[in-house]
């Protein structure tokens, strides 16, 4: 026959007022902060059954700091669970308290309660709930936290605590709050252009925008830095490909003799400023040859007037007719 091992740990917090239902043990898994191995509870129907079935009256106590169990030996009641349900990761307890533990709750003299629960010492399993107790010593690591919170505690690990990260990297912290401040700025900045005041400014904007409340659908939006980071990379992508376009449209003008060497720097600041104005301008430019003949049929191509496209051209980039027409013929001389 298995042997048995009594735990008495607190596992959960006391409301500060006599409820009727209260969370009593964790379903699953659970891990004491002492130096207990790990315990699991992966039956709590069979173990709710068995352990009423076998209660005195079919109901538990619920002392003062065990002392049912342990000197001084004291076996008033603060309260009898008189049912056990699971909810969920917990097993719930409805408990009808007495006048003594309405007091001990109403004015906070105990803050956790601890059951008493028996484990298969080499299972772990828990096999049987005998009780509870009102007690101050919590046992699971998160309830050590909540406690914790009442004492004198490192303001960093309080802040970091708060912000679910780790007290020992100081760097994910710190870019956490830079991430958080950034985004209370954007906020004030949308407040404050949106004309909005008042304490439910997030309700209202998010009212502007069609929305049915102020909690935001993950699935519909992501977070700032990611926002930002895509951006870059697709500014880093547009930038690559608009000059791949500029490459290919001043490599397409000078296979069809369009431009000359001397003129590819100004055609290059043209390309890359407005790319649909240098497409244009080569479409209507003349062919220049070696020796500067040009194919026949197109105008001469040292004309002493602009066309309409150059004279366009001249616009966009900030040169005078005349400077672009002398620039223009010099090239052509030499070539």
């Amino acid at each position: 026959m298995s042997k048995l091992d009594r735990h008495m740990c607190a596992l959960a917090p006391l409301p500060s007022e006599a409820v009727d239902w209260i969370e009593l043990i964790p379903v699953g898994a659970f891990k004491t902060a002492d130096s207990r191995d790990t315990m699991t509870l992966d039956d709590p129907e069979g173990v709710i059954a068995r352990s009423l079935a076998i209660a005195p009256g079919n109901v538990l106590p619920i002392d003062f700091d065990h002392r049912s169990y342990r000197a001084p030996f004291d076996t008033r009641a603060a309260g009898w669970i008189n049912g056990l349900k699971r909810e969920g990761k917990r097993v719930m307890a409805s408990v009808e308290w007495t006048d003594a533990g309405r007091a001990a709750l109403a004015d906070r003299s105990y803050r956790f309660l601890s059951p008493v629960f028996k484990t298969d010492r080499l299972t772990r399993q828990v096999t049987l709930i005998e009780g509870a107790g009102l007690v101050n010593t919590p046992a699971l690591p998160q309830l050590r936290q909540l406690a914790s919170k009442e004492n004198d505690m490192d303001p960093f690990e309080k802040i970091s605590g708060m912000l679910g990260l780790k007290a020992d990297d100081p760097d994910a912290v710190e870019a956490r709050i830079t991430a958080l401040l950034s985004g209370e700025t954007q906020l004030a900045s949308v407040i404050q252009a949106s004309g909005i005041e008042g304490d439910d400014s997030v309700r209202q904007i998010c009212a502007r925008l069609g929305q049915a409340s102020a909690t935001p659908d993950p699935s519909q939006y992501v977070p700032m830095a990611m926002f930002k980071d895509t951006q870059r990379q697709l500014a880093s992508i547009r930038t690559e490909l608009d000059g791949n376009k500029v490459d290919d449209a001043i490599e397409v003008a000078r296979a069809a003799g369009k431009i000359t060497p001397g003129m590819e720097d100004w055609a290059r600041q043209l390309a890359s400023k407005d790319l649909a104005a240098f497409q244009s301008y080569v479409e209507s430019a003349p062919v220049v040859l070696s020796g500067g003949r040009v194919i026949e049929g197109k105008p001469d191509p040292k004309p002493q007037a602009l066309s309409a496209e150059e004279r366009q051209i001249c616009s966009q980039m900030g040169l005078s007719e005349e400077t672009f027409l002398a620039t223009r013929n010099a090239e052509r001389k030499e070539n």
